[in-house]
């Protein structure tokens, strides 16, 4: 008997890296099977991994000396399956492969606005992006997408066969707030939770609430980008924020705004209506699919239409609850226990 073996590259494992982190982490968290996993070694005494077998990576995914490891590493474990939850393939590896495309932003977000890198490294980075992830999607059997919009971007510009793409809608997480307080609250302020790069259209929003009078928090982990962003009085960056705490701001928002103009899959906006918040969103990307009539939309080149929707919440109580419960009921299609179990699904047929 032949032992199958499938493993998965969880160097990127954890919130410290943000989406593709809580990605894998609930990926592994829920898969109904066994899988031997590849790891940084700051996880050796991470409890949730306790009981996968573990190789242990040094190097940064992003290296070349990255590169030459996994080969060797992966010569040790020898799998019949490797899953690689983000574009960063091991290009000498001759085994069968699956990937995880979240996005293409970079092909669409470029250029020096998008850096704090000088020009050489910045543009000799970015071609090597562009290079491994051609090599990603041609040279693995399967590829995972968090989004139809996503499958349909990657037919067109690489020219793949459709049958070759899997959807897999991520989940959210439930936050234990009540959604009708409508009525103890001024809501005195607008939310956004996410990062500043460009492609977020933090502009668009900060004009806005300059137009409106408004007062905007933003939660980021990341403050890269705010040097950049227009000077506002009614702008207020709260940096990275204990759970309690986002609950919190949650809780006492007119709604959260999300401005973006192209997303992976719009996590933070489901995370908002899993908090009772009612969400206003770009009309781009993969968005409307993801929220369908959960949200209200916008255009988001246009700060008229951005204001008009605002106003609309903040005037109407009955459009606000409305919005909060359809909120809920779109949270509730997305679950990482169903993601996870399509993923291994997926695993089962490529090893079929």
């Amino acid at each position: 008997m032949i032992l199958t073996k499938i493993c998965i590259d969880a160097r990127m494992w954890g919130i410290k890296h943000t989406g593709i982190g809580r990605y894998i982490e609930n990926l592994i968290d829920n898969l109904p099977g066994d899988v031997t996993l590849i790891v940084p070694p700051d996880l050796k005494i991470e409890p949730k991994l306790a009981k996968f077998t573990k190789h242990y990576a040094r190097f940064h995914p992003y290296s070349f000396l990255a590169q030459l490891e996994m080969l060797w590493i992966l010569s040790v474990i020898r799998p019949n399956l490797l899953h690689i939850p983000h574009f960063t393939i091991p290009v000498f590896w001759p085994g069968k492969i699956i990937v995880t495309i979240h996005d293409l932003i970079k092909h669409y977000s470029r250029g020096q606005d998008t850096t704090t890198h000088g020009p050489l490294f910045y543009w000799l980075k970015y071609y090597g992006y562009l290079v491994i992830v051609w090599l990603a999607v041609h040279r693995a059997g399967h590829i995972i997408v968090p989004a139809n919009y996503w499958k349909k971007e990657l037919v067109k510009r690489y020219n793949l066969d459709a049958g070759k793409i899997s959807v897999t809608y991520e989940g959210a997480y439930p936050y234990k707030v009540s959604p009708f307080k409508i009525q103890t609250s001024s809501y005195p302020y607008l939310l956004y939770v996410g990062n500043l790069y460009p492609h977020k259209n933090i502009p668009i929003l900060i004009e806005v609430v300059e137009k409106l009078k408004i007062n905007l928090k933003i939660v980021c982990a990341r403050n890269v980008f705010e040097n950049r962003l227009p000077k506002s009085s009614f702008v207020q960056y709260l940096g990275r924020v204990t759970d309690e705490e986002l609950t919190n701001l949650y809780k006492n928002a007119l709604c959260f705004v999300f401005p973006s103009l192209i997303e992976g899959f719009g996590l933070p906006g489901l995370e908002a209506m899993a908090a009772g918040l009612p969400v206003i969103a770009a009309q781009a990307s993969c968005l409307p699919e993801i929220y369908e009539d959960a949200a209200l939309f916008f255009d988001p080149h246009d700060p008229v239409d951005l204001g008009d929707k605002i106003l609309s919440i903040k005037s109407d109580p009955l459009l606000r609850k409305s919005l909060i419960t359809a909120g809920h009921r779109q949270v509730k299609k997305y679950s990482w226990v169903k993601m996870a179990s399509q993923t291994w699904q997926i695993y089962l047929q490529e090893l079929h």
